[in-house]
C-alpha cells in the first residue's frame, strides 16, 4: 500500500513537468526560428503581457528545461521505488478558474511561468511591491498569493508580504517562488512566518499550485 501511494505521488507530481513540457516544445520552433532571424538585431517578443528580447527568452527556456530535466531524474527514481505496481488511476487538479496574485518587481523573469497558468484557465493579477500587492489583495479574492523573495525595498520581500497576508488572511495558499540561495537558507525563516511552499524550482511551483483548491 506504502509502494502504491508513493506512484500516485510520483505520477502526480509528473503531470504539471509534462504539461509545462509540452507547452515549451509547443512553442520551441516558433521561438527558434524566431531568435535566428533576429540575429544581429534588436528583436523582441510579448509573453504575458511583457516585452523580451530573444536572449531573455533563451535564457528562460534554458532554465526551465534544465530544472523539468532534474524533475524527470527525480521522479523517474520514485516511480522505479514502485515499479511492482502495474495498475493505478490518477486524478490531477487543474488551477482552472483559480485567481493567482503574483507578486514581483522582475514580471519578465516570470513570463513562461504565467503563461503556463493562463493557458490551464487560471486568472493573474501581478504587482511590482509588497504595498501593491497588499493593496490588491485587500481590494479582490485571490484563491492563492506566488512572491519573489528580494526586491527593491527588502531582500526579505516576500516574507514581509507572507507575514502582512497572514494578518489578513491565515488560510490563502502562499507560495514563495525565488533563488536557489534563498529558497534553501530562508526557508525555516519563511515557513514560520506561514508561507506555504517555497521553492526556486517552476515545475515544483507549478506541481503545488495544481495540488491545492484554493483559500
Amino acid at each position: 500500500m506504502e509502494s502504491f501511494a508513493k506512484l500516485i505521488s510520483s505520477l502526480a507530481s509528473l503531470a504539471w513537468p509534462l504539461l509545462f513540457a509540452i507547452l515549451i516544445f509547443r512553442f520551441s520552433e516558433p521561438l527558434k526560428k524566431l531568435i535566428e532571424s533576429a540575429k544581429g538585431r534588436k528583436f523582441t517578443i510579448k509573453v504575458a503581457g511583457n516585452e523580451l528580447t530573444m536572449e531573455e527568452v533563451s535564457e528562460q527556456q534554458r532554465i526551465i528545461l534544465s530544472d523539468l530535466q532534474q524533475k524527470f531524474i527525480e521522479i523517474e527514481k520514485k516511480i522505479g521505488q514502485a515499479a511492482n505496481l502495474t495498475e493505478f488511476s490518477i486524478k490531477s487538479s487543474s488551477p482552472r478558474g483559480q485567481k493567482i496574485l503574483w507578486v514581483d518587481d522582475q514580471p519578465k523573469n516570470i513570463s513562461l511561468l504565467i503563461a503556463t497558468l493562463k493557458e490551464r484557465g487560471a486568472k493573474i493579477d501581478t504587482a511590482l511591491s509588497t504595498a501593491e500587492g497588499v493593496d490588491k489583495f485587500e481590494s479582490t479574492q485571490y484563491d492563492i498569493v506566488i512572491s519573489d523573495m528580494g526586491r527593491p525595498e527588502s531582500d526579505r520581500a516576500g516574507i514581509d508580504l507572507a507575514v502582512k497576508i497572514r494578518k489578513l488572511n491565515p488560510t490563502v495558499p502562499f507560495f514563495i517562488y525565488c533563488g536557489s540561495w534563498a529558497a534553501r537558507n530562508l526557508q525555516k525563516e519563511a515557513l514560520d512566518a506561514g508561507v506555504t511552499t517555497i521553492t526556486a524550482s517552476g515545475t515544483t511551483l507549478l506541481s503545488a499550485i495544481s495540488l491545492t483548491d484554493g483559500g
